[in-house]
């Protein structure tokens, strides 16, 4: 009997250590890791200007969680709209020519704007072990879980329904930084705030357009499998941008006729030193 109440002595004296000594799951609580919190946004207002945070969570190539944080204010966005709304495109006729000096005007007036974000993905990158083949991957899966949204340079939605849209936006497309501050774009509009992007991280994009399917796409050169076209050399392959998931080297099922896809701006554009648009 005196073995029995020895055992149930030191059972007790035990679970008084464990219970003292180890804090309860309730008192261990930490804040949520960065991967932990969903999208939100938050808007301030800083001497009159308009400050809007976004907190983005996505799900990168290797079904990563990754979360960015990022600011724009208002004078960006509104410097941004007023240069797409006023800007005369040198034309010659073509619209492969039109559509070539619009996109580098866009991406040529906020190339130097994007410098925070861009900063904030090579930080999201040193932070996660990410390398720079990879990086192009988390700054495009970044961009295609926004959702989709039509822009249209006339005034009737009517016609779609299937997206939100944005009506009466001159040239049919957002500039790289309205996007960033609404969050609202479609195809080109990505591909150009993407072009820009990427190219001041030091890779080597192209934009490329289908007059017949009525679209624009990413092209890059990293080593991988699928469709693809020859340029200088070296292999493009196509990436989707609008949708979650697609891949480079992923065409559409819809959209696969590799002849019906044009370049529109490449990586070595420069603009001519002595135009006045």
């Amino acid at each position: 009997m005196k073995k029995v109440f020895r055992t149930i002595f030191f059972l007790l004296i035990g679970l008084y250590v464990v219970i003292n000594l180890f804090p309860s799951a309730s008192e261990t609580s930490t804040a949520p890791s960065e991967s932990e919190v969903d999208d939100f946004d938050e808007t301030d207002t800083i001497d009159q200007e308009v400050i809007v945070t976004h907190n983005r969570v996505w799900k990168d190539a290797d079904a990563s969680r990754r979360a960015l944080r990022f600011s724009i204010g208002s004078s960006s966005d509104n410097s941004s709209f007023r240069y797409r709304d006023t800007v005369e495109v040198a034309e010659d006729g073509t619209e492969k020519t039109f559509w070539h000096n619009l996109y580098y005007d866009l991406y040529d007036h906020d190339r130097a704007y994007l410098a925070p974000l861009q900063d904030s993905l090579v930080s999201l990158a040193r932070r996660n072990g990410i390398q720079k083949p990879e990086l192009a991957y988390t700054a495009v899966t970044f961009i295609q879980d926004i959702p989709y949204n039509y822009i249209l340079p006339y005034d009737s939605c009517s016609v779609h329904s299937d997206y939100p849209c944005v009506p009466l936006q001159r040239y049919g497309l957002l500039s790289p930084m309205e996007f960033l501050y609404s969050l609202s774009g479609d195809c080109d509009t990505r591909t150009v705030l993407l072009f820009a992007l990427l190219k001041n991280m030091g890779y080597d994009p192209i934009i490329v357009n289908s007059a017949q399917y009525r679209h624009s796409m990413l092209a890059v050169d990293l080593p991988t499998q699928g469709d693809y076209f020859m340029h200088k050399g070296r292999k493009f392959y196509f990436w989707e941008t609008t949708a979650t998931g697609w891949m480079p080297g992923m065409l559409p099922p819809d959209m696969s006729n590799v002849d019906y896809w044009t370049i529109i701006l490449d990586y070595e554009f420069e603009a001519d030193p002595t135009r006045t648009y």
